[in-house]
């Protein structure tokens, strides 16, 4: 189907709605699919790959996705007529079988990023599902993000290091508890064309994938925070030998379900990353955060599917 036929199909939709991922931001087509959201009245998700593409309260933004089995669902996309996607990394088909998931809902076309341009102004949504996705995770998310509790809740654990990281660093989270609750509630700021990622979960559990791009990434000159779980396996230790031997502007917070009686305050953990990161404190830490809220997260949106089996792992191990 050629370019002209492709819009005459897409602009015949009345409910319209949009799965953009890492791919977007990569070709730098940002500003492109804000022209077509914003003109056609049309809601994009994003995977967790591509956290930024919408600031976290703009009305377009419907969520991240591709991390629980009933993120689409509770989007309710089964009630559009028409899912586009655009910039899916080929690896979310690979571990996610998003394609066979989105098909079953709607009629779903891909669309390049570099199209996206073109579409402007010819494909718009008359109405859209009605997204509950968003609401309960902003339920459990927004209450966490000023939990006083000791250990921390995970969402005030990702919002204190939201609020650490400065303009133009990066935050990369382990595949697991930490990746979930990071690709889940970061409260990523928008992105611009051309502007590197400011969060990095990987798609894939690679081991120390997350923790050697941190260190790629300071070595670049980046202010970095990479955020990792107890307990630490082997190459992650190799790697964070490195981070130690070559001082990098990196800071490492590793949580941990072990309870640490030094902890007086839920302030302590930013304290903790503001003297790692202006240099006054140690590079990598130790926070208490009480990962069985997760079953929170999963009562919400349904098991986690990204990265296997990973996260139900994880937290058999703490409940044990």
């Amino acid at each position: 189907m050629n370019q002209s036929d492709q819009l005459s199909e897409l602009a015949e939709a009345k409910c319209v709605v949009i799965l953009a991922g890492a791919g977007v931001i990569e070709a730098g087509a940002i500003a492109d699919l804000h022209r077509l959201a914003t003109g056609g009245n049309i809601g994009v998700a994003n995977t967790f790959d591509a956290k930024g593409l919408f600031a976290w309260d703009s009305p377009h933004h419907l969520g991240t996705c591709g991390l629980q089995s009933q993120d689409f669902d509770l989007l309710d996309w089964k009630a559009a007529d028409l899912i586009i996607t655009t910039g899916l990394d080929r690896v979310f088909d690979t571990e996610l079988d998003l394609t066979t998931i989105l098909s079953g809902l709607t009629t779903v076309r891909e669309v390049k990023p570099e199209d996206l341009k073109a579409m402007v102004g010819k494909v718009s949504s008359a109405n859209a599902p009605i997204n509950t996705l968003y609401a309960k995770i902003a339920a459990i998310a927004q209450p966490g993000f000023v939990d006083s509790s000791v250990p921390l809740h995970p969402a005030r654990a990702v919002a204190d290091l939201g609020q650490a990281l400065p303009a133009g660093g990066l935050i990369t989270a382990q595949p697991g508890l930490a990746g979930l609750w990071v690709a889940r509630t970061f409260p990523t700021p928008l992105l611009t064309s051309g502007e590197p990622r400011r969060v990095v979960v990987p798609v894939q559990n690679t081991p120390g994938e997350s923790l050697r791009a941190a260190i790629e990434s300071a070595r670049q000159g980046r202010t970095t925070i990479a955020v990792i779980t107890d307990p630490v396996d082997s190459l992650d230790r190799e790697l964070l030998e490195v981070v130690r031997k070559e001082n990098l502007n990196l800071v490492v917070d590793i949580w941990t379900s072990t309870p640490d009686e030094s902890w007086l305050s839920v302030e302590d953990h930013r304290r903790n990353i503001a003297n790692a990161l202006s240099g006054d404190g140690q590079k990598i830490i130790k926070t208490p955060v009480n990962l069985l809220l997760t079953a929170d997260l999963i009562a919400a949106a349904g098991p986690v599917t990204a990265w296997g089996e990973l996260c139900a792992h994880a937290l058999n191990a703490i409940q044990v």
